[in-house]
């Protein structure tokens, strides 16, 4: 198991507050319960941008951290949300993101956050989820995902975590913190969070339930969303130009 010391959840303008909060929340949860036992855990919120970010519905999070391109954590965790469209299209962001997957450190993302691992080019040959709003584009552009569609995934030997949207984060947590920190760690979790009673034995599992898609909803979500969460580069560039 890889020993994980530090966590970078990454924020951006218009990130989702659940896609962030929920799963930071969880994580800092299980930071105060090793430091319990002597060990110690960072779990850092930090952008680019540093100083204040402002999310999605427009809650306002002070950095803990202002960001330099050269800074490495054992993990890094991009949310989702509408603002990750335009992360999708940051050059800096995604050569960070290479940068800790070719130094064999963990990369995780749920909802439209898995577009920019996408984006970053680091999920070739990954078992890999998505949202529904994701889920047409994805392939189409050359990233296959798991069929039928998961909650979550934890790749072990690429040390790749992707979940869906947000329903799907709270538990996704869960059981990426089962394979970081150990069975113990997430049951514990689970347990204390009454997520356990809900979800049951998949919150332990690297393979998350499957998805019961709805092919016309999803079709008219991606209609409707796959602009936003991951714009065509050529025509976001020709927006920038104008």
């Amino acid at each position: 198991m890889t020993r994980i010391r530090s966590i970078l959840f990454l924020a951006f303008p218009n990130a989702g507050e659940q896609d962030l909060l929920a799963p930071w929340e969880l994580l800092k949860s299980v930071a105060w319960s090793l430091g319990a036992q002597g060990e110690q855990l960072e779990v850092t919120l930090g952008s680019f941008e540093g100083g204040i970010v402002t999310t999605q519905m427009g809650a306002k999070l002070q950095m803990d951290r202002k960001l330099e391109p050269s800074d490495r954590f054992d993990l890094v965790y991009v949310p989702g949300g509408i603002g990750a469209g335009q992360l999708s299209l940051n050059a800096e962001v995604l050569e960070f993101l290479r940068a800790h997957q070719r130094e064999g450190r963990w990369v995780a993302a749920n909802c439209a956050g898995v577009g920019v691992l996408h984006r970053a080019g680091i999920l070739a040959g990954a078992k890999v989820t998505s949202p529904a709003t994701l889920a047409r584009r994805l392939p189409a552009q050359g990233t296959p995902l798991e069929s039928p569609r998961r909650a979550w995934l934890v790749d072990r030997e690429r040390k790749i975590f992707t979940s869906g949207g947000a329903a799907t984060v709270h538990p996704g947590t869960i059981a990426l913190v089962t394979e970081l920190f150990g069975e113990q760690q997430g049951r514990a979790l689970a347990a204390g969070w009454d997520t356990l009673p809900l979800h049951g034995e998949a919150l332990f599992s690297t393979l998350g339930p499957v998805m019961s898609d709805d092919a016309e909803l999803a079709s008219t979500l991606q209609e409707q969303w796959e602009n936003v969460f991951l714009p065509p580069v050529a025509s976001a560039r020709a927006d920038s130009a104008a």
